[in-house]
């Protein structure tokens, strides 16, 4: 990708320019001034507690190309005799100088959106794609200025699988206006960034803005209509839209879903015909991330029956419930890359499903969910009754939300927890053994599979 900056002058003549140079140009994006890999725009972004047009000038010295700058905080960039870009907004201006830099691009574009199970929806989409042509995706990119970054990476890839994630009022739409999806997937609507949000409809109709953008643009939709906010999209989509679930009216229908030691199977119809579909990780909800990608796969081209063998072929990231052995009859379940209510009652269920009562000593470590704003307490009072239910033989928890969550033992911090668990594990020597670590990630808690190994565990 290069851009020149006389194209963009022409094609938005609504932005001023300081320093023009007629053959300025730029490579890609980069929103970190630290990492600037040379011949990029630098796209300065606020956050909570900083700014990023204090770093222009480091961005430009780094080996920035050219910067965007907010037109009132002009006045921090001086001593610098590169190209800026002055806008408005850097929202506004991001959107229009991506949309217009990847207007070459001819690979369709997929986006992935919903509150839990993007991650591995696009995971399990580009393992499939990668059987037929090159992907480009990334793990680490689900925000506008991430996605515009890995954009200005394309090398005439095939495909392109982005996440289209949010944490604020109106990223969806801004998602949808800087790369224009040719293909969405809406997997579901649940309690995460309640915090800014507010509630869930809030949620939902920020959620929406995905499908609201393809039904004007003439674009496919692929929808989960097992969520039954989702399902309300259906009354007034006016472009094709395709269904799955395990409701009866859903085109794609989820039957015979089973999660057992081996992973998880189900088998699914589609006009008159039925397939069986094995994953190799564990969890009830995994089966609609995995059908949605077959359905995203074959409207992309790839025939069923590779889409079904690449699905077989997905291998989960660490932290997503990964089963580790630690001796012989002891494992861990190490599910603690993030944690909402959604997931936690999928992880909960999934292990209390693979390592039942009576069987194994069930020692269950889990940790706050963040970002649930006014409803954090409702939602962790929930957790501590449904935790209860299960009757797990230890329950422990790390976090700012015991009182709230009124069951078990209180631990102040992951490695406090692997010193107990490495006492614990030895006066259970005889017995089979099976934890579970559950929490947001910032709590640290899947470190401490790490730490219990660095105690000689």
């Amino acid at each position: 990708m290069k851009i020149l900056l006389k194209d963009i002058v022409e094609r938005f003549p609504e932005f001023q320019i300081r320093n023009y140079s007629e053959d300025a140009f730029f490579l890609g994006f980069n929103h970190d001034s630290r990492e600037i890999a040379g011949g990029e725009l630098y796209i300065p972004i606020r956050g909570e507690k900083f700014d990023g047009h204090d770093f222009i000038v480091d961005a430009l010295n780094n080996g920035a190309n050219i910067s965007l700058c907010e037109k009132e905080s002009a006045s921090k960039v001086s001593n610098t005799t590169k190209p800026l870009i002055l806008v408005d907004s850097i929202e506004e201006g991001l959107q229009k100088i991506v949309n217009f830099s990847i207007s070459s691009i001819i690979a369709p574009i997929v986006a992935i959106s919903g509150s839990t199970g993007k991650t591995t929806t696009k995971q399990m989409l580009v393992t499939i794609l990668k059987s037929i042509g090159g992907v480009l995706s990334s793990d680490h990119s689900n925000t506008v200025w991430g996605n515009a970054g890995l954009l200005g990476r394309y090398k005439d890839e095939k495909f392109i699988v982005l996440e289209f994630a949010m944490d604020k009022k109106g990223e969806i739409a801004w998602h949808c206006n800087s790369f224009d999806p040719d293909l969405g997937i809406l997997l579901n609507i649940g309690y995460v960034h309640a915090e800014k949000l507010g509630s869930i409809e809030n949620i939902y109709e920020e959620k929406k803005n995905l499908a609201d953008y393809l039904s004007r643009s003439g674009k496919p939709l692929i929808l989960n209509i097992d969520d039954e906010r989702l399902a309300k999209i259906q009354d007034d989509f006016k472009s094709e839209l395709i269904t799955f679930g395990s409701n009866e009216n859903a085109q794609y229908k989820i039957y015979d879903v089973t999660v057992n030691r081996c992973g998880t199977d189900f088998n699914f119809g589609h006009s008159n015909s039925w397939h069986t579909v094995h994953i190799n990780a564990f969890g009830h909800d995994l089966v609609y991330n995995a059908l949605s990608a077959i359905i995203a796969a074959n409207k992309l081209g790839v025939n069923m029956d590779d889409c079904i063998k690449g699905i077989a072929n997905f291998e989960p990231n660490s932290g997503r419930f990964e089963i580790i052995d630690i001796g012989i009859d002891k494992v861990i379940v190490n599910d603690a890359y993030n944690a909402n209510p959604q997931s936690m009652e999928m992880s909960l269920s999934t292990f209390n499903q693979l390592y039942e009562k009576g069987v194994c000593h069930r020692i269950v470590i889990l940790g706050d969910m963040k970002e649930l704003g006014d409803i954090s307490s409702e939602k962790h009072k929930w957790l501590g009754e449904l935790v209860k239910n299960y009757q797990f033989e230890e329950v422990y928890y790390i976090g700012d939300m015991f009182e709230d969550f009124g069951l078990g033992e209180k631990i102040d911090c992951s490695d406090e927890m692997a010193a107990l668990l490495n006492h614990r594990l030895s006066t259970l020597k005889d017995k089979k053994v099976a934890i579970l670590l559950k929490g947001s990630n910032s709590l640290g808690l899947h470190r401490i599979p790490e730490y219990l190994k660095k105690l000689g565990y």
